[in-house]
């Protein structure tokens, strides 16, 4: 089996906790030994060798994947990084890692993106093992079954039942609260974005689905091949599209971070439901979310369901049912041309 991490995201929900310079997926947290990109690959070693598994990344961030790498001293070798020359988002990623792949032969392939957070990991990697036959003739992707209604995950919808999976019958784009219930309701699974397929069947479609993609990857030269593709996402460009689309209900504690929301989803609460450090004085206030990096004393009297995340050089408070907005504010910073969007501008441990 070969594996394929896409390292190339900003996270730009996550601001200002992540910056362009250092996005989620290479942070990490309190209380975390690795950062969520070591995680992603120590979730690999589990399921094939490190020589059969390939990064996707861009200029920007290929040393702090080299760096995290030899931070494990067991990772693979320098060749298996592969630099996109652009970003052309997640279906061009896929096929870069493809094409290496294929110098080989066609193999196995699953692909992770690499800023997810994922807890009983002995039943994930058992899932992706049982699943494996389904791979044989389909493109399979992983769906996590939801806690509760939610706004940030695009849902798939399960049709025919076939062994561990289904065939989708259905992608749906992110909703609103009401559909987002609905789905629930109705058996929806969240999109996890996490693929496993043969390389040839995965060619095959793009070839049926996606032709000028396909064409595009017939150059030798990736520099010419990423001036001739559009940037267009695997759903988009080839999931929503193909008749040979599976997905496998995953019953384990998963969160790609896409929001702070999302971030306090995950992490454990205390009994009036906050998120927030020893020492933090929160009276009369339920279902809260604090984030700091220094040793300063929060105290919060009669507030609730609030985010507030607390870096040396910038402060984000906002009510938790408003975290997907945290993108306005990196959009806006952007347009200014204020640097804090892309660095730190003040220390950062």
């Amino acid at each position: 089996m070969k594996a394929i991490i896409l390292a190339g995201g900003t996270g730009t929900r996550l601001w200002p906790l992540s910056r362009t310079s250092l996005p989620k997926q290479f942070l990490k947290l309190e209380q975390m030994n690795y950062s969520i990109f070591q995680l992603t690959l120590k979730r690999c070693f589990k399921l094939t060798d490190p020589s059969q598994i390939y990064i996707i990344t861009n200029d920007m961030y290929r040393d702090l994947v080299l760096k995290q790498m030899e931070e494990l001293d067991c990772g693979p070798a320098e060749k298996q990084v592969l630099v996109e020359p652009e970003g052309k988002n997640t279906l061009p990623a896929i096929c870069y890692g493809i094409k290496e792949i294929q110098k080989q032969g066609d193999d196995t392939t699953i692909v992770f993106p690499s800023d997810h957070l994922i807890k009983n990991e002995e039943e994930f990697i058992q899932t992706i093992i049982n699943s494996n036959w389904l791979a044989k003739k389909h493109i399979v992707t992983f769906g996590i079954r939801p806690g509760k209604p939610h706004t940030g995950y695009g849902y798939i919808k399960p049709g025919k039942p076939m062994g561990c999976g289904y065939l989708v019958e259905e992608f749906k784009e992110k909703p609103d609260d009401a559909a987002a219930a609905v789905y629930l309701q109705k058996g929806y699974l969240w999109n996890s974005g996490m693929f496993m397929f043969k390389t040839d069947v995965f060619i095959e479609e793009i070839r049926h689905y996606a032709p000028e993609v396909y064409r595009a990857f017939k150059e030798k030269d990736i520099a010419e091949t990423y001036k001739k593709i559009p940037a267009i996402s695997v759903d988009y460009g080839l999931m929503e599209k193909s008749k040979k689309v599976a997905v496998v209900p995953m019953n384990v504690k998963w969160s790609d971070l896409g929001s702070f929301d999302a971030f306090y989803d995950y992490f454990k609460r205390d009994e009036k439901g906050n998120l927030s450090y020893p020492g933090d004085i929160l009276i009369d206030s339920n279902n809260n979310l604090v984030f700091k990096e220094k040793e300063k004393l929060v105290a919060m009297i009669g507030v609730y369901d609030l985010i507030i995340v607390e870096l040396d050089d910038a402060l984000l408070i906002c009510r938790r049912d408003n975290a997907q907005r945290v993108k306005e504010v990196v959009d806006m910073l952007k347009t200014s041309k204020d640097p804090r969007v892309d660095h730190y501008t003040k220390n950062h441990d």
